[in-house]
């Protein structure tokens, strides 16, 4: 399995340098997500963002049929990453945008191009090459991921005090503009095309909610299979809601979605593991998570944040942050249920109590706080970079000519 593995990164290098040879068009964007099947992130509201403009090719690249054909269904451009059009584009493009570290497109094809990574998330906790759990891989899957952080030509932040996080993180000295995050424009106003690939019928009901406060709860994924759920009492939490005439939207993590029988939930809304919170989070009124950075993109909106940390220890030995937890979570932080549903009474009826606070934290991690990040990451992507040639120089050590 080991050499199986050795011998596919040995041939997408050569390949990769192979790739460096394909003349590039600057005019030509392709875009993928984190996993590479859906529309989503930050690369799906940059997208959205530059798709309609004459002087960009915008090309949605994801390995499910049905995601290209919704989109082509809209007038866009997209195709299946593994089709013959699919790596075309990719060895076309004169930038591609991606969006995790596993970067949800081949990397081969990108020899080149000129990389931007755009990330998903404020690192509260530690990513990538800092994560504890990075050591613990083979040899050879350490190697192939630090060679697709090599390839990274942009990192776009949200603060410049966080530069140094993603610098570490990705091991890499690659440019790293302050640009803010395109899916957060979506907190500001409706973003025109937002709900394509989406459950258009869950994203009505969530704005459709007739209810005098809406809650959201949001935690974060467990590599050891414990589940946030298990530390809910849920008929409570509905009974608790109903009293006070509010409702809870719940978005558990794709790799742990307990099985809670509607029929048996009044108040609590369980949305599926597609939907993009993002437009739903202009309506919700408190956000709940535990170590999520949901939470930093919602203080945006200068409302209420609630903290339910009951492993914060464990979590914080098995996972690491990079900031000093209480510094940066300007809300209550509950460590029992009965706690959990204290924070969210006192939030409801005081939602200010912590508004100097969130303005700290979100002036930490924010530069711009204005709604124009994709406008942003579109200008820096427009300006020259490196010739085609300069990368392939880069790549090989001198000239190809």
């Amino acid at each position: 399995m080991v050499l199986q593995r050795l011998a596919r990164s040995v041939l997408s290098l050569a390949a990769h340098r192979l790739a460096h040879a394909v003349p590039r068009d600057d005019s030509l964007w392709a875009f993928g997500c984190r996993g590479g099947e859906g529309f989503e992130g930050n690369a799906k509201y940059l997208f959205l963002h530059v798709a309609t403009r004459r002087d960009v090719r915008a090309v949605w690249l994801s390995k499910n049929e049905e995601t290209v054909r919704e989109l082509r269904r809209y007038g866009f451009e997209a195709h299946q990453t593994d089709t013959h059009s699919g790596k075309r584009t990719l060895l076309r493009a004169g930038t591609v945008f991606v969006t995790g570290s596993v970067t949800g497109v081949p990397l081969w094809p990108t020899g080149g191009a000129r990389v931007i990574q755009l990330w998903h998330g404020v690192p509260l906790k530690r990513i990538g090459a800092d994560a504890p759990r990075f050591d613990g891989r083979s040899l050879v899957d350490r190697l192939a991921t630090l060679y697709t952080y090599r390839q990274f030509d942009v990192i776009t932040v949200t603060a410049a005090q966080l530069q140094s996080y993603f610098a570490d993180a990705f091991r890499t000295d690659a440019d790293r503009p302050v640009t803010g995050y395109p899916r957060n424009d979506a907190l500001f106003r409706q973003i025109p095309g937002e709900r394509i690939c989406q459950p258009a019928d869950v994203h009505d009901e969530v704005a459709e909610l007739n209810v005098a406060w809406t809650y959201a709860y949001v935690p974060t994924y467990r590599e050891d299979g414990r589940s946030p759920a298990d530390h809910i009492d849920v008929a409570a939490l509905d009974a608790f809601l109903a009293e006070r005439d509010a409702a809870m939207l719940v978005k558990f993590h794709p790799f742990d979605e307990p099985a809670l029988d509607p029929d048996e939930l009044d108040r609590i809304h369980v949305l599926p593991s597609e939907f993009d919170l993002y437009p739903a989070l202009r309506h919700v009124d408190t956000l709940v998570t535990d170590y999520s950075s949901i939470y930093v993109d919602y203080l945006l909106t200068d409302r209420p944040v609630a903290f339910y940390a009951v492993d914060r220890d464990r979590y914080a030995d098995e996972s690491g942050f990079y900031l000093e937890y209480d510094d940066v979570t300007p809300g209550p932080v509950a460590t029992t249920f009965d706690e959990l549903l204290d924070a969210l009474d006192s939030l409801r009826t005081n939602p200010d109590a912590y508004a100097d606070e969130r303005e700290r934290v979100r002036d930490l991690v924010f530069d711009h706080a204005d709604g124009h990040a994709a406008e942003r990451v579109r200008r820096y992507a427009a300006e020259p970079g490196q010739t085609h040639v300069e990368r392939i120089e880069t790549a090989v050590g001198h000239s190809p000519r």
